[in-house]
């Protein structure tokens, strides 16, 4: 079974910018830039010719020779005629590979809530046949209305495989690191069910997940549509802050709160400390490891102290699309600002404390938690940005679903 986690082979960033050049890693991308077009028609010309080089991707059609056939399998791409598609592919335990996807793909399963709200996003949602049961339980079902009479295929972290086969889906989205292949892969193997792996999370790989989304699922314009959405406000945000100096930079404790814990923070590699810097924070736990994959660790209190962050925020707050008020966010900001270790940092004496919901950071709305985190951090440089009017546009555009809930406070 094949066990694919897409991304972008040069799809880089660092903790200030989030320089979203990637290449889009699909067979038949010549020119190795972010899209299948006729510019890739006209390098393919060029290589034939012998005045350009072949490219890691050039050989559309993988049989060893960059020709003519490969113009047709490009063409085939480009107007979505073609019988497969091969994607240079990242996977979980290995290096890369090459995995080819039988075209078109018709069915789907999804197992969680990102993998859900992206397909939704790019307007793909009538493909789904099947969901993982958190989509339609308890405040799911408001977020994700439509999929509440979709048979279930066990949970995302433990599916059901006799559900899965019985759907007889093209291929099955999950999560990049959970269930673990022997809960999944190893089970549909030789049912010519093909999983594919994608956490439409980290924003440096976000858009090329996107994008290559919109390709397997033929939703390329809506995919660049809603690639377009994101950039514009990553890009406004990474534009004001480019000439700020690191010694200027606010220093930020953030707190991954589960269990009642303001200990446990996200280091070098996490999701929210790319979140921290692209904001222009300075996080004061980016050196630190440990916890879940080393990006997890759980701090000392008196070394908060003496770290003495300016700002303090949390990404794992109650809310969400369901909450009707804010008491349970207000509980948690006045636990946090009269904790007696956290009470004596400048954050709290400030009232420099922010809390936000996964669904805004951890989540294909990355850029939402990215423009709220940029707001906090630098006020005055961004007056006329309006993070909640992101949200709804959002919601509305690439959802269809009216803004309702509470995801920060204050």
């Amino acid at each position: 079974m094949l066990l694919i986690a897409l991304c972008a082979i040069s799809c880089a960033t660092s903790s200030s910018s989030l320089a979203f050049s990637y290449t889009l890693n699909i067979f038949g991308n010549a020119n190795m830039d972010d899209a299948i077009n006729e510019s890739d028609i006209a390098y393919l010309e060029d290589v034939i010719a012998g005045r350009s080089p072949a490219t890691e991707l050039s050989d559309a059609n993988l049989d060893g020779i960059v020709d003519g056939k490969d113009i047709e399998q490009v063409e085939r791409l480009i107007d979505g005629t073609g019988e497969q598609l091969t994607l240079k592919a990242y996977t979980i335990y290995e290096e890369l590979m090459n995995v080819t996807i039988p075209m078109p793909v018709e069915s789907i399963v999804v197992l969680n809530l990102a993998c859900a709200e992206s397909v939704r996003g790019i307007k793909a949602q009538d493909k789904i046949v099947g969901v993982g049961s958190s989509l339609v339980e308890g405040a799911n079902r408001d977020f994700f209305p439509e999929m509440i009479d979709l048979p279930t295929v066990g949970k995302w972290s433990e599916p059901d495989i006799e559900a899965i086969i019985s759907l007889n889906p093209d291929i099955v989205i999950a999560d990049l690191r959970t269930p673990d292949p022997e809960k999944l892969e190893d089970k549909l193997e030789g049912t010519g069910i093909t999983v594919v792996r994608m956490g439409f999370t980290y924003p440096d790989y976000s858009s090329s997940e996107i994008m290559a989304l919109g390709y397997i699922l033929d939703r390329k314009d809506d995919a660049r549509e809603l690639n377009s959405f994101a950039g514009k406000y990553s890009d406004l945000i990474e534009e004001r802050l480019s000439s700020i100096a690191e010694s200027e930079r606010p220093r930020v404790y953030p707190i991954y709160y589960t269990s009642a814990d303001l200990w446990k923070t996200g280091s070098n590699g996490s999701i929210v400390d790319m979140l921290c810097g692209l904001a222009g924070g300075e996080n004061i736990a980016h050196d630190l490891t440990g916890g879940t994959g080393g990006m997890y660790p759980t701090v000392d209190p008196e070394w908060v102290v003496e770290e003495n962050p300016q700002i303090i925020f949390t990404w794992s707050s109650p809310g969400g699309y369901s909450l009707a008020n804010d008491s349970a966010m207000r509980e948690l900001w006045t636990k946090i600002v009269q904790a007696p270790e956290l009470s004596r940092v400048d954050a709290a004496k400030d009232e420099r404390v922010h809390l936000m919901t996964t669904e805004i950071t951890s989540r294909p709305r990355w850029f939402v938690g990215l423009s709220y985190l940029a707001k906090w951090f630098y006020p005055e440089k961004f007056l006329d940005l309006d993070p909640e009017a992101i949200h709804k546009e959002y919601l509305e555009r690439f959802q269809g679903l009216e803004y309702q809930g509470i995801f920060v406070y204050p």
